[in-house]
């Protein structure tokens, strides 16, 4: 094959980014959960390098992505909430933005997305900067057939309809083998959007579902709670809750499934020494911790629970990229990645983002000791804003009035309750020294039209965000008239 020889010889290496959908960094092997079968993975864990402290800036699927692509925070893009295809939910979101696929080829790449887009509401038709495009058209089928793990989904082929039957994930993967076949010199950019382990928690494959039945109540049991209400009824955990973990489960398996032959394919087409994998979720999921089915909307007010912004991180290259079987500590985020990839594609020229907060890792995956990497990592919902350092959590949630003074929640994340309640803030100096932080991050991070201070004023569906403040703030006045 031409592109065999020409990938030996190039000095840029292909980047492939395998994005999972809601999966949480504790349903791993790598990351410690023994009860569940993700060889692939760990092994890729086990031989490149495992970031522990990873997490997402956004732990819900559309502003989360909208980062990623974008490498800025949602108050720069204006992604704040999960978009639906529906015409109400246009507003012509990421308008003037320049998405990482553009980057890329600028940066001399044949690139494609296959999968799932969800950063605007046109996933049918091809964003620019990709060459291939394999998406959803959820206008034909309905938003959620995207979803379906089996069965008939309609995709989007380069905007041409197309209904393709059978285990979706594997089909992706071959789409993805496809593109590394491409008669094309240029190194090439796959981004591999899997749905798994997203809801639906059904139709994954038996084979797999199987083994997890008998264990699932040992992962997480029902009767667990929290301080922070459910948003609604099917936030809870559902009478069927094993069967629903037993799918999730299945379903990271089934992903793992695709590592491999991914992992195989490279190797056969000699491709594995100029090859860069990443391995990455946009945030993680709620599937029974806390009494709670959900991500970061399973609760009203939001939650920034550990198991909804900690994402897996793994990176598997050759030895010129990176030191091999490395655990990093330090504390990086989704829009890290961003970055990285650009620093890769442009031969270590982008170590630090111009236009948003990520920061290369390159340093990290060339396994240097680091004394003065960031200490903090960051989130936003709406008016809610997350800063923590691993043992301290901060959650500020931003008034409508301005003029009324934010509300600050506090978790101590070493106490053996974990962030079932909240807790005191920690000795002021330290309060101070994280208030300060997250005042000074957001300040930098935000524009006036898409800061989450004034969610009240943006456009749908970020008005969702608005709805479930007005009906908390409603149900506060209640019980104020009610004393």
């Amino acid at each position: 094959m031409a592109h065999a020889a020409s990938a030996k010889a190039a000095e840029r290496p292909n980047i492939i980014v395998v994005m999972a959908d809601d999966h949480g960094q504790w349903a791993l092997g790598a990351y410690g959960l023994k009860y569940i079968q993700t060889p692939n993975l760990d092994w890729l864990a086990q031989n490149g390098v495992l970031f522990k402290n990873a997490m997402s800036v956004a732990p819900v699927c559309s502003p989360a992505r909208a980062s990623f692509y974008t490498g800025k925070m949602p108050s720069q893009h204006g992604v704040h909430d999960f978009l639906s295809e529906e015409k109400e939910f246009d507003a012509n979101w990421l308008k003037g933005e320049t998405l990482l696929s553009e980057y890329l080829q600028k940066s001399g790449y044949r690139t494609a997305l296959l999968g799932k887009w969800h950063a605007t509401t046109d996933s049918a038709i091809k964003q620019r900067g990709f060459d291939r495009w394999l998406s959803y058209d959820a206008r034909r089928a309905g938003w959620q057939n995207q979803y379906q793990h089996e069965g008939t989904v309609y995709f989007s082929d380069d905007g041409k309809p197309l209904a393709q039957t059978g285990v979706q994930g594997r089909y992706l993967t071959e789409q993805a083998i496809k593109f590394m076949d491409r008669d094309d010199q240029r190194p090439f950019y796959i981004s591999l959007n899997f749905v798994e382990p997203h809801f639906p928690f059904a139709g994954l494959p038996e084979r797999l579902v199987d083994k997890y039945r008998p264990i699932a109540q040992k992962v997480y049991r029902a009767g667990d709670a929290s301080d922070l209400p459910a948003r609604m009824a099917g936030n809870l955990v559902p009478e069927d809750h094993e069967e629903k973990l037993a799918q999730y489960l299945a379903a990271v398996s089934l992903i793992d499934d695709q590592i491999g032959r991914l992992m195989d394919a490279l190797q056969g087409r000699k491709l594995l020494d100029n090859t860069i994998i990443i391995y990455v979720a946009d945030h993680g999921l709620l599937v029974g911790q806390y009494g709670l089915y959900g991500k970061t909307n399973a609760t009203a007010p939001a939650n920034f629970y550990e198991d909804t912004i900690r994402i897996p991180l793994i990176f598997y290259g050759p030895k010129r990229f990176m030191r091999s079987r490395q655990t990093r500590f330090e504390m990086v985020s989704l829009i890290d990645v961003h970055t990285t990839v650009r620093d890769f594609a442009t031969g270590g020229k982008e170590k630090i983002s111009a236009y948003g907060p990520g920061h290369s890792l390159m340093p990290l995956l060339k396994g240097k000791r680091q004394t003065n990497w960031r200490r903090y990592n960051f989130a936003e919902r709406g008016n809610l804003r997350m800063i923590t350092n691993g043992h301290w959590k901060l959650v500020r949630a931003y008034q409508r009035d301005e003029a009324v003074a934010p509300v600050d929640t506090w978790y101590d994340l070493a106490s053996p309750m974990k962030e079932r309640h909240a807790t005191v803030p920690p000795r002021p100096a330290l309060a101070q020294k994280l208030v300060g932080a997250l005042e000074k991050f957001f300040k930098r991070y935000e524009t006036p039209e898409h800061t989450g201070r004034k969610i009240w004023g943006q456009p749908y569906p970020n008005a969702r965000v608005k709805s479930e403040m007005e009906k908390e703030k409603n149900a506060d006045s209640n019980k104020d008239k009610d004393k």
